[in-house]
């Protein structure tokens, strides 16, 4: 079982720029959608323009040789 490390938390209109830069590097990059509650960080301004928060993961650093 893979055991993932959180890298970003994000909107939407992020995401898929930081997903990609990751998967250029070799990194499997998994999204999970989050709640705003779940969210420790300021998300304001996400929150504003009503976009969808993901959390951003990519295997722990032990594993990260796996994908590459």
């Amino acid at each position: 079982m893979t055991a993932w490390q959180q890298i970003a938390i994000d909107g939407e209109t992020h995401v898929r720029k930081i997903t990609d830069q990751y998967e250029e590097f070799g990194f499997q990059v998994r999204l999970e959608e989050v709640k705003p509650a779940e969210v420790e960080q300021c998300i304001e301004c996400l929150q504003e323009r009503n976009e969808k928060i993901y959390q951003i993961c990519v295997p722990r650093k032990q594993e990260v040789g796996k994908y590459r």
